[in-house]
């Protein structure tokens, strides 16, 4: 089954817990407590000592930014402490724009994340949640404190998410350069690693983790021709009226591993997934061979 990185991620921090609750004799699994016979005889007997588990390899995070980025929409609003904040005021730093919401489980996940980069990247980069909360106003500030967010937070109305959109899921992090242009769409949550190595790579500081660059989203917001992870080969060998085929379906048919996106989208964010990958290849098969019209 596939994993999303959210996923992943979890998975992480539950077997982190649980090494470390056992590396102090906690509660996961009583591993250090004394057995029933060691309490009878008056608990003189030392407590057995839970085995030493060390946290299995992690690898590198895949870190994707557009070959060919477009102009962000533009956006004005009003913060919930009645800040004015658009994007057009904010050229010349980096902005991670988070779309986000108070019950979004993986949203606060990446919170901390980007309270870091705000303190790291202090006068250079800006980061600005914008909720999709249904709550009042008030109600979502109230949160948004609550979780101690060093950055402007503001309502994303109707109109903001439709021209951002569509917002078909949360969190989503659009990652714009200083010159006002869409590098990047990060879609569930990412770790701090990934949101590091975009901010630093648009801002020219040096990365050790590699940068790979793929086809920009196209301008109604698909993703665009050619180097789609997987498959850029297989779309060379087809006519220009067949690869124009492939890329509408590409990017109407949804991926089967569960992440509700396109089998492109699939292939540009998730590289690794094992079900867009071989989708993707039979769909273009079968518009080669004049299977599919």
């Amino acid at each position: 089954m596939h994993v999303s990185r959210a996923g992943k991620l979890a998975a992480a921090v539950v077997f982190l817990a649980a090494a470390l609750a056992a590396q102090r004799g906690g509660r996961a699994g009583d591993l250090g407590a004394p057995s029933s016979a060691e309490r009878q005889a008056g608990g003189a007997a030392q407590p057995r000592q839970a085995p030493r588990q060390s946290m299995p390899p992690q690898p590198e995070p895949e870190v994707y930014l557009f070959e060919h980025p477009r102009p962000v929409p533009n956006l004005s609003v009003t913060t919930l402490n009645g800040e004015h904040v658009s994007l057009a005021a904010l050229r010349g730093k980096v902005v991670l724009l988070n779309f986000w919401a108070t019950w979004c489980g993986p949203c606060r996940m990446e919170i901390p994340e980007f309270e870091r980069l705000q303190r790291e990247y202090a006068g250079k980069l800006q980061v600005v949640g914008l909720s999709v909360d249904e709550l009042p106003p008030a109600a979502v500030a109230k949160k948004a404190a609550a979780l101690g967010i060093n950055y402007p937070v503001a309502i994303a109305s109707p109109a903001v998410q439709k021209r951002f959109g569509p917002i078909n899921s949360i969190p989503v992090t659009w990652v714009i350069d200083p010159h006002g242009m869409l590098q990047q769409r990060n879609h569930g949550a990412n770790p701090y690693a990934v949101f590091n190595t975009e901010v630093r790579t648009l801002l020219g500081l040096p990365t050790k983790i590699k940068v790979a660059r793929v086809d920009a989203l196209s301008p109604d917001g698909k993703v665009g021709t050619m180097n789609i992870p997987g498959i850029a080969a297989a779309l060379q060998k087809l006519t220009p009226a067949q690869r124009s085929l492939v890329l509408a379906k590409l990017n109407t048919q949804a991926c089967t591993c569960g992440c509700e996106w396109s089998l492109a989208t699939c292939r540009v964010k998730d590289p690794s997934c094992g079900y867009s990958l071989p989708q993707a290849l039979q769909l273009i098969a079968a518009i080669r061979a004049g299977k599919v019209h």
